[in-house]
């Protein structure tokens, strides 16, 4: 906060009125004025004469705002400095992650390494409230999530796709013929879920309620979405999975995936940080990242029909 303080300052210095400075700084006329009374009371000396309007400012006053302009130039300085560093420094980036992203993972790690040899990644599975929790504390560097509006809290964030379900079942000649299902139909075979404590559950049981048809899973404590992909391979039964887990499909044979119809279900994944200013560096390279591959349309030719614009 108190290098915001200085910069309202200096800007009520340039503008000589409350109002065009909180403009300026894209604040409210008394979010400033009570970040500049804040100031005053660190400081313990008045700055600004203040009557029915501004009447300019204290000898104290001054004096900070001199000081005000050579910390804030100091500041940008190291920033510029860090900035060039960045281009080769090393480190530990902390990355949650839903599990459904798994398939994802790979193109962003690679990139990351590629271009930061020095970076190591430490990637967690987490829930959303979990990597939620890890972002705004400092736990987390940056999370992969789904981003669901007015639920974000004061995170920022950026869309990467739209995860859309498929039924997975055994590439047997029962389902030869099929490239879709119903959830209806879904709802009679032998289903393996995830636990229903998982987000990722909720959202499927949701869409079993939406069409009146609750299915009765062959598996129901499963947290590992692989399990459940090993159960299709080996038990004979079906689970529902994302559908851009077809890309990992051949390193699991006997098995293929049927387009989840009437409804079709699709959650918005994106990435996710802290809104710090400047961006923490760690957060900062995947971002970075990201943007790249949007702006070449790497990531588009990566998730085909899944991407968010």
């Amino acid at each position: 906060m108190f290098f915001r303080q200085l910069q309202y300052l200096i800007a009520l210095s340039e503008e000589e009125h409350f109002g065009r400075a909180a403009t300026r700084c894209h604040v409210s006329q008394p979010s400033l004025s009570s970040a500049i009374k804040q100031l005053e009371l660190s400081l313990g000396v008045p700055i600004v004469l203040r009557g029915r309007r501004f009447l300019g400012f204290t000898k104290e006053g001054l004096r900070v705002i001199e000081w005000a302009r050579r910390v804030i130039a100091q500041r940008d300085a190291m920033l510029v400095e860090l900035s060039n560093l960045r281009e080769n420094f090393e480190g530990r980036m902390r990355l949650g992650a839903m599990p459904n992203s798994s398939p994802l993972l790979p193109l962003f790690t690679q990139a990351i390494t590629k271009k930061h040899p020095g970076v190591q990644i430490e990637i967690k599975f987490l829930g959303i409230e979990e990597t939620k929790l890890g972002l705004s504390s400092f736990d987390l560097d940056v999370g992969i999530s789904y981003i669901q509006e007015g639920q974000l809290d004061s995170l920022n964030s950026i869309p990467l796709y739209l995860e859309r379900l498929s039924l997975l079942v055994p590439d047997t000649k029962e389902y030869a013929e099929k490239n879709q299902i119903t959830w209806k139909e879904a709802a009679e075979l032998p289903l393996c879920l995830l636990d229903p404590s998982m987000y990722e559950r909720q959202v499927i049981d949701e869409a079993f309620r939406r069409i009146k048809k609750l299915p009765k899973p062959r598996v129901i404590a499963s947290d590992s979405i692989f399990n459940l992909i090993f159960h299709v391979m080996h038990a004979g039964s079906v689970t529902i999975i994302p559908h851009h887990f077809m890309r990992t499909l051949g390193k699991f044979p006997g098995v293929k995936a049927l387009d989840l119809v009437d409804p079709v279900v699709n959650q918005q994944v994106g990435l996710l940080w802290s809104p710090t200013e400047p961006i923490m560096p760690m957060a900062n390279v995947l971002i970075s990242i990201v943007k790249e591959f949007k702006k070449s349309g790497e990531l588009e030719n990566w998730l085909g029909d899944h991407r968010v614009s």
